[in-house]
């Protein structure tokens, strides 16, 4: 691994990195910069990877990394390219786009055997939510005994689509390599002067916790270059092609390491009743239900 460029985190005043991070930016193979941030790299307990969702970064996880720390765990994170710190793949930054999501898995691999490797001592367990999830899933599966357990917190194993407007995205996202792949799919959460718009807590489909909800919206108006708004036709495309992936190949019964589903049973973005059916086929998952949303 080539030297580091370091970087810093974002803080608020009553939220604030854990101490002892090291932040740094990694270039991948393809040109691509991510920002990798790890904690207690000494541990001698071993590592968990924190794999975020679309438009996350790694400061909305300061408190999932302080539990962890607390265990003496060490604990590495990176913001996948597009969102968070890393590099943006469009002009405005504000909107969510993959070329393909093959992207994702040669990054992650690349994180994991050049980054990691050195700096994370083993056992690995993976902790991944939403897309982050998804993509823990990938990796494992491409790549057996990436981890020797996972955690996936209300994976993208599924979304709430009906077959129909699938079929329907998947030929809109096909038609779109003539030119449009990174044209918004929906009305976009930003805007071309202004920069970043913000979302009430009443119009939001991933939390019922206010407090939290607020502390997220705290940190982007602290620092705008973290926010990622609406997503592109390309990234639906790749989404939906890679879940039905999941599905059509049974990936979630070729899992082999101890792996812990948190399923929650208000989610309104991915279906918690297929993950569920999924996943209970392979007795190396335990399903713990959770009311609660994504």
């Amino acid at each position: 691994m080539t030297s580091p460029q370091m970087l810093e985190l974002t803080e608020l005043h009553n939220f604030k990195s854990p101490e002892g991070a090291k932040v740094f930016s990694y270039k991948t193979l393809d040109g691509v910069n991510l920002r990798v941030s790890i904690w207690n790299k000494d541990s001698k307990k071993g590592s968990l990877l924190l794999q975020s969702g679309r438009t996350e970064f790694t400061e909305k996880y300061f408190e999932v990394i302080d539990e962890f720390l607390q265990r003496d765990l060490c604990v590495a994170m990176f913001d996948w390219r597009g969102q968070g710190l890393s590099d943006r793949l469009t002009k405005n930054r504000f909107i969510g786009h993959v070329n393909d999501f093959s992207e994702y898995d040669k990054e992650f691999q690349e994180i994991l055997k050049e980054v990691y490797s050195d700096l994370c001592p083993k056992p690995w367990i993976g902790m991944g939510h939403s897309m982050g999830g998804c993509l823990l899933v990938s990796a494992e599966v491409k790549n057996p005994n990436s981890f020797d357990a996972m955690i996936l917190c209300a994976p993208m194993l599924s979304m709430h689509i009906s077959t129909k407007n699938e079929i329907l995205a998947l030929i809109i996202g096909f038609l779109s390599k003539l030119g449009f792949r990174n044209q918004p799919f929906e009305t976009p959460e930003w805007d071309e002067i202004k920069g970043w718009r913000e979302r009430p807590f009443e119009e939001n489909e991933v939390t019922s916790d206010k407090k939290r909800y607020e502390r997220s919206a705290n940190l982007l108006r602290k620092n705008e270059k973290l926010a990622v708004g609406g997503l592109t036709i390309g990234w639906v495309h790749e989404a939906i092609k890679r879940i039905r992936l999941i599905r059509r190949s049974k990936w979630l019964e070729k899992i082999k390491c101890p792996t812990l589903l948190l399923n929650a049973t208000k989610d309104q973005l991915v279906s918690s009743s297929l993950n569920k059916k999924m996943c209970s086929k392979n007795t190396n998952i335990i399903v713990a239900d959770i009311e609660g949303e994504h």
